[in-house]
């Protein structure tokens, strides 16, 4: 894997249209990319690669090889993402955060999971959610093989508690799929949904939704009216200008704010 140049760039004002990137002025504030720590640093040592899911399942949560290397060779990137991200929620009322991209393998999801990581070290209550209903991940790079998801609570009216995976060591629960949705865009305006997520709400101090890429034919006012703001992962070789004026008009259409770039791979 190439060095990981950036964790965050600056909220997206590049574009030409010079319309407004987010809902108010602080929105573009989360972090600047010359704040974030020199490259050769290492951050805090990470807690160990498994925890063992107690009441549940015997199978540990297994951390992919690429998420332990990015917090071995840029650790303190990530601790310092992740305060800036706090920072973020306390300041400007962020609790639910869509992780999104414009393409598939543009490191989303594994920047979430890393990110992640360094978010449940502080003490808060912390939930991941697979939201990217057209090729869910997380499961399967955590290695858990969940007999209830998120699309049984929506669509079944299972109950939430059944489809959560708590992590108790680390403070961290994650919200997974089974499979990909067949109907996304019906899925996503079933009434379980709004209703999961209201609840989410008032459960969790900060959710971070790993997303589906913008460009998959689904509106983000459709996909994601219950989020506050995103993040917009891009890769350097894949992402081009095009995508990102694209992908900054979808999350206006959506009234999404862009709190700010994730670039990985570069």
């Amino acid at each position: 894997m190439r060095d990981l140049d950036q964790a965050l760039a600056d909220a997206y004002n590049r574009g030409s249209s010079g319309r407004a990137l987010s809902r108010s002025p602080s929105d573009s504030r989360l972090v600047e990319a010359r704040s974030l720590d020199s490259p050769g640093e290492s951050g805090a040592v990470p807690p160990p690669p498994h925890f063992h899911v107690p009441g549940r399942r015997t199978q540990p949560l297994t951390w992919p090889a690429t998420v332990r290397a990015l917090e071995r060779e840029h650790g303190a990137r990530f601790e310092h993402l992740a305060d800036h991200l706090i920072a973020a929620r306390d300041r400007d009322q962020i609790r639910v955060l869509l992780v999104t991209s414009c393409h598939r393998a543009e490191g989303r999801t594994t920047l979430v999971l890393t990110v992640a990581r360094a978010l449940a070290r502080r003490p808060q209550r912390l939930l991941v959610v697979d939201g990217d209903l057209g090729g869910p991940m997380l499961a399967r790079l955590l290695g858990l093989k969940p007999r209830v998801g998120l699309e049984d609570v929506v669509l079944d009216n299972v109950p939430l508690e059944e489809a959560i995976v708590e992590v108790p060591d680390d403070n961290l629960s994650i919200l997974p799929l089974r499979g990909p949705v067949a109907r996304p865009r019906e899925f996503l305006q079933e009434p379980g949904w709004a209703c999961m997520m209201a609840r989410l709400r008032r459960s969790y101090d900060l959710i971070l939704i790993d997303g589906s890429p913008l460009f998959t034919g689904l509106s983000a006012a459709v996909l994601h009216r219950p989020v506050d703001a995103a993040v917009l992962v891009t890769h350097r070789a894949l992402t081009g200008e095009r995508a990102l004026l694209r992908a900054r008009e979808v999350l206006d259409a959506g009234n999404i704010p862009l709190l700010g770039l994730a670039e990985t791979f570069v």
